[in-house]
């Protein structure tokens, strides 16, 4: 019997999510949950918004949940909110295309989702509700810290530190024995060639801080 699961965030990454997990025969999605949408509405294939945080933190009855936000900052909240409910579960999903290339390795915690076409290879260890989006690489010896969001087309290379609640924007590179830390930012495109601290905005080629 197929495994109930309801997607978090209806928006597009929502979207993807559904997708993504038409691909996994072993789950069956039940809709969405949304708080900015009216209960009921469509958002695709016929699936419909069942609610949004108050009636998810109600339920009385086991259900995986995925939480299909982008912004770290909501994932964080919304994950230390939800864990006072027992009954919400929340799976690790892999879409079919992503190599993990020494899975005995890998370790990959509750709430990670890692998208199509991305590489990972050994030694690498994805806290909770870590996103990897489409066509990222990861090298030996990583490290994402919880909530945490790669968008697409990133290079993590060896013995990279990611600290908690970063947004990694599309395209950056961080090289090898890199540290960035919590909370911070990354634009799409940068080139990472030195430690990033706590709470910082870098940008650019090389990245350089531009907010903090």
């Amino acid at each position: 019997m197929n495994k109930p699961l309801a997607i978090y965030g209806a928006g597009g990454l929502g979207r993807e999510v559904l997708s993504l997990l038409r691909l996994l025969p072993e789950w069956e999605v039940v809709g969405f949950y949304d708080d900015g949408l009216r209960s009921g509405t469509s958002v695709k294939e016929g699936l419909k918004v069942i609610g949004g945080f108050g009636e998810l933190i109600k339920i009385r009855k086991p259900l995986n949940i995925v939480l299909s936000f982008g912004l770290p900052e909501i994932k964080q909240r919304l994950s230390a909110s939800l864990k006072v409910n027992e009954m919400i579960h929340f799976p690790v999903l892999v879409h079919p295309s992503v190599i993990l290339q020494d899975r005995a390795s890998i370790v990959l915690d509750p709430g990670c989702i890692i998208g199509a076409g991305s590489i990972l290879t050994t030694d690498i260890h994805l806290h909770p509700h870590v996103l990897i989006n489409l066509n990222c690489t990861l090298g030996h010896d990583v490290e994402v810290g919880a909530c945490s969001s790669v968008m697409p087309g990133v290079n993590l290379a060896g013995e990279v530190n990611i600290g908690e609640g970063v947004l990694i924007g599309s395209g950056a590179n961080i090289i090898n024995r890199i540290a960035i830390g919590s909370h911070s930012k990354i634009g799409a495109g940068a080139v990472v060639i030195k430690s990033v601290p706590p709470h910082v905005t870098a940008v650019g080629v090389p990245a350089r801080i531009i907010k903090s």
